[in-house]
């Protein structure tokens, strides 16, 4: 299933490393505002060259509350063992564009 919308940047920054197979891979912290006062946290997973690409030009932009428009793959919901216990959706990019700042707040 693919999920197609837009995720804000977490106060987490963003992190770049090689993957175990030594790919370059890039996690990022989002959060969906499903309302008002309601939001979804999403773990994004992003393998390859384009996430190096992306993150080569948009690593100084990605900020708490940027904007991203994403399209998701293979979405699951994890358990987080805190106190209390928490949840995040999990998922694998498929698309992702930073939407620039005066775009954001039109």
């Amino acid at each position: 299933m693919r999920h197609t919308g837009q995720l804000f940047l977490s106060r987490q920054r963003p992190q770049a490393a090689p993957a175990r197979c030594g790919t370059f891979q890039l996690q990022l912290l989002a959060y969906d505002r499903i309302g008002p006062h309601q939001t979804e946290p999403w773990r994004i997973v992003w393998t390859g060259i384009a996430a190096k690409r992306f993150w080569q030009q948009h690593e100084v932009d990605l900020n708490p509350g940027a904007v991203l428009n994403v399209t998701l793959e293979a979405a699951r919901t994890h358990t987080l063992y805190t106190r209390p216990p928490t949840a995040e959706m999990q998922a694998r990019v498929v698309s992702m564009e930073l939407v620039p700042k005066h775009q954001a707040t039109a």
